[in-house]
Parts: structure tokens; C-alpha cells; sequence
């Protein structure tokens, strides 16, 4: 069963695949290189958008079972993961603002 989360991630892959679509059929018709990587962009945000809110949701998941464990193994095996995937939630923040200066 997918979370509000999950179901949040996918819609935003959805439409960003169908801006993608939009941008390769502008770039097939021969739309203008200006107006095609502007589209470009925007699907690189919204594909940033989703990863970022995908990474949240896995951490919020983590911390969860973290805290509701009854199994102190799963707890650790959890708390090993989580740096990691904070280092790529801040690695992503990193990308977005190279891109924005």
C-alpha cells in the first residue's frame, strides 16, 4: 500500500515525464534551442523536486521505524542508514543551489 508520501513522489515523476515528452517533441519539431532547454530546466527542477521529497520520505520512514522498532537490530540497521541518506538530502540541496547562482 502506498503512503501519501509515496503517491506524492510518483505524481510529480508522472508529470514530470510528461513535460519531458512535451520537450523531446518541441526538440523534434525544431523549437528554438532557447525555448527548449528553458523547458529543459523545469524538468530538472521538477525531477529535483521529487528526489528531495523522495529522500524526505525515506528518512521520515526511517526515524519511524527507528523509534517504533521492537527489534533492536532493525533499529541499528537504521540508524546506520540514515547518514547516508542525509548526505544525499544535503548533497541535493547543494546541487539545487549551484544550479539557482
Amino acid at each position: 500500500m502506498k503512503t501519501s508520501g509515496q503517491t506524492e513522489v510518483v505524481r510529480r515523476l508522472h508529470c514530470a515525464a510528461g513535460h519531458l515528452n512535451a520537450v523531446i517533441k518541441m526538440a523534434e519539431d525544431g523549437q528554438p534551442c532557447e525555448k527548449v532547454l528553458h523547458q529543459l530546466n523545469a524538468v530538472e527542477r521538477a525531477l529535483h523536486a521529487a528526489s528531495v521529497r523522495h529522500i524526505r520520505w525515506h528518512i521520515r520512514q526511517s526515524e519511524a521505524t527507528i523509534l517504533a522498532s521492537p527489534s533492536s537490530l532493525q533499529a541499528a540497521a537504521e540508524l546506520k542508514r540514515l547518514p547516508s541518506l542525509y548526505a544525499i538530502l544535503t548533497h541535493k540541496h547543494h546541487q539545487l543551489r549551484e544550479v539557482s547562482e
